[in-house]
């Protein structure tokens, strides 16, 4: 698929999946299960935004990337919300009528604000979706001041055989090797052994960061679903598998203050938690 023939299937995708009425639900719904993660993850910013002070710093700048249908967008009253899709943002216009200068519709791969602008960048749920994800690194790098923090909280691990919806398939419309990954997804998302298999990638790394200095940041691609007829499930539309411990080393071999994982076993047993950075001054 060409570059610009795939750009335009990734933009009509966000574009379609966040209207109102796409049964995907991407902006939300009134469903329990809905409500209580947008709770839990209100609850866990508030109390980061408290840790790191920024609950009483009001003249920073705030800058979400993926900001959706801004559910998050009352945070703190210097936030900006960065957002890919238009559908999207169209979605928050009724209730910021008079604050619609606080949303950017702009790919986070490109940011749109001037190196060292930003206090405070946060993103949730959003950086595994993003085709190069390496290059929202460097943004983040470039825009935050010296200082500064990111809190970055994709979802992590994102599994291969969820964007290949491997377990609402049938055995039969699959083969033989798409049928082995789905019979073998019991043992491949045991704790145990993700964390077994994890572990050298994560030593390697370690021992790279000590010899070789500033890392590249790695992940493994995926093949998203960007079918627009049909509802979609939590991350079949992720791009990217992203271990938290490659984004803390990335930061780390620049000399980056690692807030949230600050010692080498914290580093090792990285999970799904956001990672918190701060930029050298």
């Amino acid at each position: 698929m060409k570059p610009n023939h795939r750009r335009r299937v990734y933009y009509n995708f966000y574009e379609t999946v966040y209207k109102p009425d796409h049964p995907s639900q991407y902006g939300g719904s009134d469903s329990p299960d809905w409500s209580r993660w947008v709770d839990s993850t209100r609850r866990a910013m508030v109390a980061l935004f408290q840790r790191l002070g920024f609950d009483v710093n009001t003249s920073a700048l705030v800058l979400e990337l993926g900001c959706g249908t801004g559910y998050l967008k009352d945070l703190h009253p210097g936030w900006i919300g960065l957002e890919f899709s238009l559908s999207a943002l169209r979605r928050m216009f009724p209730q910021a009528a008079t604050q619609t200068n606080r949303l950017v519709n702009a790919d986070m791969q490109m940011l749109p604000f001037k190196s060292g602008s930003v206090d405070l960048l946060f993103s949730w749920a959003a950086i595994e979706h993003v085709p190069k994800p390496e290059l929202v690194m460097v943004e983040v790098e470039r825009v935050l001041k010296p200082g500064g923090i990111a809190i970055l909280a994709p979802s992590w691990n994102c599994r291969s055989w969820t964007v290949k919806r491997l377990k609402f398939r049938s055995y039969r419309e699959l083969g033989w090797i798409e049928g082995v990954d789905k019979v073998t997804i019991p043992i491949r998302n045991n704790l145990i052994y993700r964390g077994l298999m994890a572990l050298p990638f994560r030593i390697k790394r370690e021992i790279s960061a000590i010899f070789l200095g500033a890392l590249e940041f790695d992940y493994r691609r995926l093949s998203p679903d960007f079918s627009t007829g049909t509802p979609h499930i939590s991350d079949d539309d992720a791009y990217a598998s992203m271990d938290p411990h490659a984004a803390i080393i990335y930061f780390k071999s620049r000399h980056w203050e690692i807030l949230s994982h600050p010692t080498f076993t914290r580093r090792l047993l990285s999970r799904h938690e956001p990672v918190v950075v701060r930029k050298p001054t």
